[in-house]
């Protein structure tokens, strides 16, 4: 029960020259109370799509398991790996499947593949929207506002993890809910990576000098 009403949260999805850069950060909330310090937002479905996910933390823990599943199943029936697209209509199905009794996830897809770089939003009942910044969660506004003031199309890759670094932060100062670090993972040619937290604490002092 106590897994099912965690909530509130701040992730951001950036697209630059190269890749996708997927950030969040690490608070799970239930109400007034950090419920945890450390909660699991970002997810490597495979080697060339990630997500970050908002919503109810059983819900999403049940949709990342199942889109796992059935990359891993394309992957064996096809021979090659399912692009980002492909995966951002069967998520979409999913949850259009769930309308009546529905999955509280919104789910941003980003990965790196044969098209590109590439991300999708998807809300909770299945509508998919392609962008190239977005953010979603209880600190989404204030991160919106960062993104929306600083990006740019074709940003270098540190541009665009010093940008979603910049949102959430943006986030963290002003919503209760969103804080206690920040996860950052990039998706690029070379497959899905996160980096330590050694490489973000430099970013974020880097990033509050500016």
């Amino acid at each position: 029960m106590e897994d099912n009403l965690k909530k509130g949260t701040t992730t951001v999805v950036v697209v630059y020259d190269k890749g996708v850069v997927l950030a969040t950060d690490k608070r799970a909330s239930m109400g007034y109370l950090i419920a945890h310090k450390n909660a699991q937002k970002l997810f490597k479905i495979t080697d060339t799509i990630g997500a970050t996910c908002a919503g109810i933390v059983g819900d999403i823990q049940s949709l990342i398991g199942l889109l796992e599943a059935e990359a891993n199943l394309y992957e064996m029936k096809n021979g090659k790996k399912i692009s980002t697209k492909a995966l951002a209509r069967l998520t979409s199905n999913i949850l259009q499947g769930q309308r009546y009794y529905p999955l509280i996830a919104w789910l941003v897809l980003g990965g790196c593949d044969s098209n590109g770089a590439e991300a999708y939003s998807i809300d909770p009942v299945g509508g998919v929207n392609r962008d190239t910044m977005i953010s979603t969660g209880s600190g989404s506004t204030m991160a919106y506002g960062v993104l929306e003031d600083r990006f740019r199309e074709n940003m270098t890759l540190e541009e665009g993890i010093e940008l979603s670094v910049r949102a959430i932060n943006a986030a963290i100062q002003r919503d209760l809910a969103t804080g206690d670090g920040i996860a950052v993972a990039v998706i690029d040619s070379s497959g899905y990576r996160e980096l330590s937290k050694e490489e973000i604490e430099t970013i974020a002092v880097k990033v509050k000098n500016k």
